[in-house]
């Protein structure tokens, strides 16, 4: 009995045997350019914080598409999206305290901009005010839109 339980061990042992996986080359056929696909990266930007102090809990996100701008830990002090088509991006404006705003607004005048918190924006608004620390951060903001843009040109 101890004879046929051994065999029996040794061929369930030898029927689970995996084979090594065969060495892939550095230039595999999984790579896509050897699939022929092209990994096509559009134009957009991540930014965290639009100045120091209260100012670093605003992000800012844009694509092709939209613009967005989250406010608080996880945009629940608000969220707005804009579409980029259709909104100006106005000249930064400059406080006293020296902060800066960059106003944008529905290009016709509807309400374009979605406004709300957390995942959800059922408000519609004309405008949007995003505030920044310094006239500086301000100017950049605007000018990387403004190349976003144009480097969309070519995927709208």
């Amino acid at each position: 009995m101890r004879n046929i339980l051994g065999s029996l061990a040794l061929a369930l042992t030898a029927a689970c045997t995996v084979a090594a996986a065969p060495d892939l080359e550095p230039e595999s056929e999984l790579q896509p350019d050897r699939l022929g696909a092209e990994v096509q990266t559009l134009p957009g930007f991540d930014q965290w914080g639009t100045g120091e102090g209260a100012y670093a809990f605003h992000r800012l996100t844009a694509t092709c598409d939209t613009l967005i701008h989250a406010h608080g830990r996880n945009a629940a002090s608000g969220l707005w999206r804009m579409p980029i088509g259709e909104v100006v991006v106005g000249e930064p404006e400059l406080a006293a305290d020296g902060s800066a705003l960059v106003r944008l607004t529905c290009r016709d005048g509807s309400a374009c901009i979605r406004q709300g918190a957390l995942d959800a924006t059922p408000d519609r608004v004309r405008e949007h005010a995003v505030p920044f620390g310094t006239p500086d951060l301000a100017r950049a903001y605007s000018d990387r839109v403004a190349k976003l843009r144009d480097a969309c040109r070519q995927y709208l």
